[in-house]
């Protein structure tokens, strides 16, 4: 059974505000064993490591067809924040 958010995130739920960041927040939360990731939830707040982060970034590539890298986590390890990197490097990868 996944721990619960509440048990690793201070502030409150705020839920995902759309299919991408529902998606990238159900992957981040089987890949954590936690219950559900809000929106502005970090990766590093339930002690997320460099291999889930690799199984993350592995589990969008192959369930969204998104291109993702363990390395973009350190500097967007909030959820909005990475799922937006991910939009970010998709529109430029079309261009």
């Amino acid at each position: 059974m996944p721990a619960g958010r509440e048990d690793f995130a201070e502030l409150p739920y705020e839920a995902p505000q759309d299919d991408l960041e529902k998606q990238v927040a159900d992957i981040v939360a089987e890949v954590l064993d936690v219950d559900r990731v809000g929106r502005d939830d970090s990766f590093y707040d339930f002690g997320g490591t460099s291999l889930q982060a690799i199984r993350i970034c592995a589990r969008i590539e192959r369930d969204l067809g998104m291109k993702a890298l363990p390395l973009w986590f350190f500097s967007n390890d909030v959820l909005h924040e990475f799922v937006q990197e991910l939009r970010t490097r998709a529109e430029k990868a079309h261009v």
